[in-house]
């Protein structure tokens, strides 16, 4: 509550730092108004967010394998089919691994570093395990 007896708004704030204050906090803080925190609440809200749109993406994977695989062949669909079972494959085995590293609570740290995910690369790529220096240093091996 401030000194006027209301309470003051807390929004979430989308930059990649967490621990840091937003740039309007401090400007806030000058002008003597309030301005948006970070909540403590804020990063397991995109946590439980991030996970969620993985378990869709899960499920909307699975769905498009098997429509593939229902789907009768055609000749020169041959290659580009197999091609895309590939990709879906692949882009399974990534949500899979990321499922299991929420199962085991590890979700939303960097697997090599253990520094702790953005929230716009968690809602933008939900199936990321790797903060961005770890992954453009190391191959993609889940």
């Amino acid at each position: 509550m401030d000194s006027m007896g209301q309470q003051g708004q807390q929004t979430e704030t989308t930059d990649s730092e967490d621990h840091q204050p937003a740039p309007l906090a401090r400007i806030g803080r000058w002008h003597g108004t309030s301005a948006p925190r970070v909540t403590p609440n804020s990063r397991a809200r995109a946590l439980v967010a991030a996970i969620s749109r993985l378990e869709q993406e899960h499920v909307a994977l699975l769905l498009a394998l098997c429509d593939l695989e229902e789907a009768p062949i055609k000749g020169q669909d041959t290659v580009m089919r197999s091609a895309l079972h590939m990709l879906l494959r692949e882009e399974l085995r990534f949500t899979q691994h990321a499922l299991t590293l929420a199962a085991q609570g590890m979700y939303g740290v960097c697997e090599v570093c253990q520094r702790p995910l953005s929230r716009r690369h968690l809602s933008l790529l939900p199936a990321i395990t790797r903060c961005s220096s770890c992954a453009s240093q190391m191959p993609s091996e889940h």
